[in-house]
């Protein structure tokens, strides 16, 4: 099923904290941001979720597990997805379907399934385990439903957080 972007769907190119498309009217069921593969936008992001957010009444309690999930896999996308040091567009897409928050994100780097790397032994002790994995730990237990697939030479993950209990 195809998630972006929906029709009435806005797209935002935040390329700066005051720049945002003229004439996008509030209120639409999703949002895309074009964000560089640079830490400074990730404030840019975390501003772009809380507006969201308020316009379409998500729970906190959603917002912050789409904020960490978001977080952790775009970490993971500065550290490991590039070989070289060129800035890179990241594409977030949000969106309300079906009673849920539904996150994805674009970038093209190296072809990367998240979650098909294995679950994190949480019965080791903290200061036992083996860097890595803990974020994929966070994001499979913080959303609902995760989605990878390769397409155009992008990787593309879909996140799930239902907003309502019995939600699919």
């Amino acid at each position: 099923m195809p998630c972006f972007p929906p029709r009435g769907s806005r797209r935002c190119w935040w390329r700066d904290s005051n720049d945002r498309s003229p004439g996008e009217p509030s209120g639409h069921s999703s949002l895309e941001i074009i964000l560089k593969s640079t830490s400074a936008d990730r404030q840019r992001l975390v501003r772009a979720l809380e507006e969201f957010g308020r316009e379409h009444q998500v729970p906190a309690k959603a917002l912050q597990a789409a904020d960490l999930a978001l977080e952790e896999h775009l970490t993971n996308i500065s550290h490991y997805a590039f070989d070289d040091e060129a800035v890179h567009d990241l594409v977030v897409r949000l969106s309300i379907e079906e009673d849920c928050l539904q996150v994805e994100v674009e970038d093209d780097g190296k072809p990367f399934n998240p979650l098909a790397a294995p679950p994190v032994d949480t019965s080791v002790p903290l200061d036992q385990k083996p860097i890595g994995g803990l974020g994929l730990h966070l994001i499979r237990q913080f959303m609902d439903q995760c989605h990878y697939r390769r397409q155009g030479g992008k990787n593309l993950l879909r996140m799930r957080k239902r907003l309502k209990v019995g939600s699919p």
